[in-house]
Parts: structure tokens; sequence; C-alpha cells
């Protein structure tokens, strides 16, 4: 599941040594606005592991971002919990910021610096199909 919203603050974060193997483990949990009419908020966890997830997200705090999420519950003395974990984030960019990256990318010579990814080839920066029934398109008709 993905929702975009504004990532808040860093609600708070733990860690500690593994029993089984030994080695070091830390999550962070953060809390996400969606924006609407009533916003809301969505506090999840992300499990750092290996490669330093956590120093993504604490990057991204206070930007408008897309969290990749699974929801699961457990059962715990016959309640249940719900359990949020983030798995990926991604800055968002909305296409008016996309364009304006990549025309001053062009003008300074080089790829743009916004990890978003390129335009589809018949889509142009406005998000409208480009080459439609003309020369180059790959349609067998």
């Amino acid at each position: 599941m993905e929702v975009t919203g504004i990532l808040v603050k860093q609600t708070a974060i733990r860690e500690g040594v593994s029993k089984s193997n030994g080695n070091p483990w830390k999550i962070g949990e953060y809390l996400l606005e969606v924006p609407g009419q009533y916003p809301r908020h969505i506090n999840f966890r992300v499990s750092d592991g290996q490669v330093g997830r956590l120093a993504r997200f604490d990057s991204l705090i206070g930007k408008t971002v897309t969290v990749s999420f699974d929801i699961d519950a457990h059962e715990y003395e016959g309640r249940w919990f719900n359990e949020i974990n983030a798995w990926g984030i991604m800055e968002y960019i909305n296409q008016t910021q996309r364009a304006a990256n990549m025309v001053a990318a062009q003008n300074a010579g080089s790829a743009p610096q916004t990890g978003a990814a390129p335009f589809p080839p018949n889509v142009d920066a406005n998000g409208n199909p480009t080459n439609q029934g003309g020369e180059g398109d790959d349609l067998p008709f």
C-alpha cells in the first residue's frame, strides 16, 4: 500500500541487540500527515537493518513523500493490534516541479537530480500524450 502525505516527525526510536544472533537492531517510528478537509495521521515503523533506512526517512522530514508500507495485525491476550511497517519512501514531486527540474537540468547540461523517474517517452511535461498518430509510434496499424 502507498500513501502520499507530509512526513511530520520521528516519534520514537528503539534499538537493541538480537538475542538469537547478537546483531544490533534499530526501529524508528514516524508520523505521516495525509492532507484533506480533515487531515489524518498515520504512525508507522521503519526497521533500519543494515541499509540505513532511518537516515533516509530522517532526511525527508517536513517534505511531501509517498510511503510504501504493509499493514498487519497480531493477537495478544485476546486483543488485536495493528502494525504498520514501512519498507520504502520516495520524495513526491508533482509534474510541474518535475518539468521545472528537467528544464533546469537541460540548461545546466546534466541529468535531473530529483531521484524521480523521467517522463515516459509518449508523455510531455504536463502529462499530455504526445506523438499520437504521427510517425514513429509503435502501433501496428
